[in-house]
Order: structure tokens, then sequence, then C-alpha cells
């Protein structure tokens, strides 16, 4: 007799059970993998972006070479703005 196992089947036999994938379904596949790895990435920046820390830094090098000569100009430059 052989080994008792809780699988009805062992590995080898399970993979032959399996439908064969075909070329479109390890395309889908590989599309899927990588839109899954954009948007961890995507999901990453947007944390990123989200942070004070890295909101102060984006404002002050988009304003610090700026020179507002009029006070008016001054007025419209929201530096209260959050990035989203």
């Amino acid at each position: 007799m052989g080994q008792l196992c809780c699988f009805p089947f062992s590995r080898d036999e399970e993979k032959i059970s399996k439908k064969p994938l075909g070329i479109q379904d390890l395309i889908n596949e590989a599309l899927h993998q990588e839109r899954m790895g954009l948007k961890s990435k995507v999901k990453q920046i947007k944390e990123l972006l989200l942070k004070p820390e890295t909101q102060d830094k984006i404002r002050k090098e988009l304003f610090e070479g700026r020179l507002i000569s009029n006070s008016n100009q001054a007025n419209d430059v929201d530096f209260g703005m959050t990035l989203t």
C-alpha cells in the first residue's frame, strides 16, 4: 500500500488533471501580473505624495525660485494646497 495523505491526488496527478493553458491564457496571466505590479507601484507613489514632508518639499521646490513682484500675485498662490 502507498503512503496515506490528506490530499486526494498526488502533486503530479493534480497537474495532469488541470486544463492545459493556451497561449491566450498565458498572455492574460502575464498581463494580469504586470497590472498588479503597476497598481502596487502607483499605490506606493500615492502614499509617498500624501506624506506632509513630501508635500512640503514639493512646494518648496516649486515656489523657491519664483519672484513674486506684485502683492496680487502673492494672494493668488495657495501654499496650503494638498496633492491628491
